[in-house]
């Protein structure tokens, strides 16, 4: 199992690392010196008394009322307590790591003045496998989610820990570890921030990398299978209109194709295919342009300081700047925007899917079945496809442009970032149903073309699809083989398969 070392720039793999594939956390010396010192500065300011949002004033509309000195520790519990408000069945488990994870990244920039003994308990809690429960709904881009995680550090709540689902004081001590006493503001940052947003974002683009390019995968399968021209990919096309997405996607074309003997044969077949073929570098290549600039937003906002106020260093001094880098609105428009390009992405492989089973476009026996009169082959895979692309069009109404006034007027404007960040989180998962309903069938149609081969690339993902599924001769249940390929594509198998040759597929 590998380590994170947390030193200099925070990436979207390190989130991926620890948490899906529970990568160890580690401190470097860099990052524990600028924790402390930052923290001496949150000591002096609460000694000194000044009005200092959360550090010596109440929180919300509350920000009027000054915190004497001997209830400022106490008021700590009490923020997280309070805001422990999430409800509904629990966030997925990597999820909850990404939060954690991500609140050791933000927590240790040096400008939040949170205690380095408390940044150790959340990174033992996550090297230990300490899982807090977490309910999911009820966030309007930050607060609710995040206390959570705050109340098993302060041993209230619940977490799980091997397996089991026990208290959050059971939890620690199982674990050998103890509970915090929260210092001046380390309630308030437990409970700000766009760590939950930030999270759910991280997990949905990732994956989304891997969809888009097997989303190419697919398309030049289907291609091939209907015996579509790859002139459309022309690289001359693609520089009168310089897109990079478009170029990239159609070289991803060419190269999946390139030695098939399926593309040779019929390659003078039609003088021009249907726009769900012809027009994959654009679609896709566009889908590619929004996943580059998310990614961007992801890489900015991992390597950022979100809290409110922030701490900063002048001259041996320092000062509490208050403002609202806590707002979601970044991630969340880039969450929204991703919803939107997946959907687009996933309503053309649903068009490709359909053209392959209907025997009036594909030139093949209905419903890719020849062996049965009566039998219905591949047909209702392509009503479950159809479901599904009808739950991304929900899912891709925005989520940002919604606004609830909160804490008494206080809080006026509330970005919704969340709520994108979890419809971006479900919306590529749906996607992957789709794309691998549309690889079953490019499999299947393969069964019709005797005695030609396909690409080195396309056989190699035909190959690995046949480890799961063999070729439908009569009918059987599809669900479990549906789950099956999904399964390859979502961990970036089929994508593996394609590049095994020496191709490398271009985003």
């Amino acid at each position: 199992m590998k380590t994170v070392i947390l030193e200099g720039k925070n990436t979207l793999e390190q989130v991926i690392k620890v948490a899906r594939y529970h990568a160890k956390v580690e401190f470097s010396q860099k990052y524990k010196d600028r924790v402390s010192r930052c923290r001496a500065y949150v000591e002096k300011f609460s000694r000194e008394g000044k009005a200092i949002y959360g550090i010596t004033t109440g929180l919300g509309d509350n920000c009027r009322k000054f915190v004497p000195e001997e209830e400022r520790i106490k008021i700590q519990k009490n923020h997280i307590l309070a805001h422990t408000v999430s409800v509904g069945e629990p966030l997925e488990e990597e999820g909850v790591r990404a939060m954690m994870f991500i609140m050791l990244l933000h927590f240790g920039s040096g400008h939040t003045g949170f205690r380095l003994e408390t940044l150790e308990l959340l990174r033992e809690c996550l090297n230990r496998g300490i899982l807090p429960r977490v309910p999911k709904h009820g966030s309007v881009g930050y607060i609710g989610l995040e206390a959570h995680i705050g109340m098993v550090l302060i041993g209230e709540g619940k977490a799980w820990y091997k397996g089991e689902l026990c208290s959050g004081k059971e939890a620690l001590e199982r674990a050998g570890l103890k509970p915090a006493v929260l210092g001046a503001k380390e309630g308030l940052t437990l409970v700000s921030g766009t760590t939950s947003v930030t999270a759910l974002t991280c997990l949905a683009y990732y994956d989304a990398v891997i969809l888009a390019k097997t989303a190419d995968i697919a398309g030049a399968f289907s291609l091939e299978m209907l015996k579509g021209t790859v002139m459309a990919m022309d690289e001359r096309l693609m520089l009168a209109r310089p897109h990079p997405g478009q170029i990239k996607t159609a070289e991803n074309i060419r190269n999946l194709l390139a030695g098939s003997q399926i593309i040779e044969k019929y390659k003078d077949y039609r003088v021009q295919d249907a726009l769900s073929l012809r027009c994959i570098p654009q679609l896709h290549g566009a889908v590619k342009k929004a996943l580059s600039d998310g990614l961007s937003t992801i890489e900015i906002e991992l390597n950022s300081s979100v809290d409110n106020p922030l701490i900063f260093e002048d001259e041996g001094d320092a000062e509490a700047v208050m403002g609202c880098n806590a707002d979601g609105s970044y991630l969340g428009m880039a969450s929204d925007f991703l919803c939107i390009a997946l959907t687009d992405l996933a309503k053309m492989s649903e068009r490709r899917t359909d053209r392959l089973v209907n025997r009036h476009v594909s030139e093949l026996p209905p419903f890719l079945n020849a062996n049965a009169e009566f039998s219905d082959g591949l047909m209702m895979i392509q009503y479950t496809s159809a479901g599904l692309i009808g739950e991304m069009r929900l899912l891709a109404a925005p989520a940002v442009t919604d606004n609830v006034v909160t804490c008494a007027n206080q809080e006026d404007y509330v970005s919704m970032g969340y709520n994108a960040a979890k419809k971006a989180y479900d919306c590529v998962r749906i996607g992957q149903y789709i794309l691998a309903i549309e690889l079953i069938c490019a499999a299947q149609a393969k069964e019709f073309y005797p005695g030609l081969k396909s690409s080195p690339a396309i056989e190699a993902v035909y190959a690995k699809i046949r480890q799961v599924m063999p070729a439908v001769e009569e009918d059987v249940a599809l669900e479990p083989y549906i789950e099956e390929v999904k399964n390859l594509l979502s961990e970036g198998d089929l994508l593996q398969a394609a590049e095994s040759g020496g191709i490398s597929l271009k985003l």
